[in-house]
């Protein structure tokens, strides 16, 4: 399935634009064969970003935790993406983190899907209130 929003390798650059735009980043850390990420990917995130209402509002970020997946981080460094989620105590996915530009925690995290019908309210509620910390 070709995924909207966009795979990440380097988080540096992506803190750079939401600097840019003074907008939070989501951060959507997930798997490869991971069928609640793909559910959470198909249901909701896609059609969020697709809708391109959120596109100056958050930077929509995702990266994968498998094995061998590495990524710039905030400082500029490369690291193992698995090792890097787990700085952040990540280790169940989908979890999606809320960061300013330094890589700081905006709001409270999702982690897991309950009920897709409500996870659109969670999700844009942790936007607005990372947004609010942002401005």
């Amino acid at each position: 399935m070709h995924s909207t929003i966009v795979f990440t390798d380097n988080l540096q650059k992506d803190a750079a634009l939401s600097k840019r735009l003074n907008a939070p980043i989501l951060l959507v850390v997930s798997q490869e064969h991971c069928p609640f990420c793909d559910l959470l990917k198909r249901e909701v995130l896609n059609p969020m970003a697709l809708s391109g209402d959120y596109r100056d509002k958050v930077v929509m970020r995702e990266i994968l935790i498998d094995l061998g997946e590495s990524l710039i981080n905030f400082e500029g460094k490369s690291e193992d993406a698995a090792e890097f989620a787990h700085r952040y105590d990540v280790y169940l996915t989908p979890t999606l983190l809320f960061l300013d530009p330094h890589g700081n925690e905006l709001s409270k995290r999702i982690v897991d899907v309950n009920t897709v019908e409500l996870f659109y309210f969670y999700l844009t509620s942790a936007i607005d209130s990372a947004r609010e910390k942002m401005q």
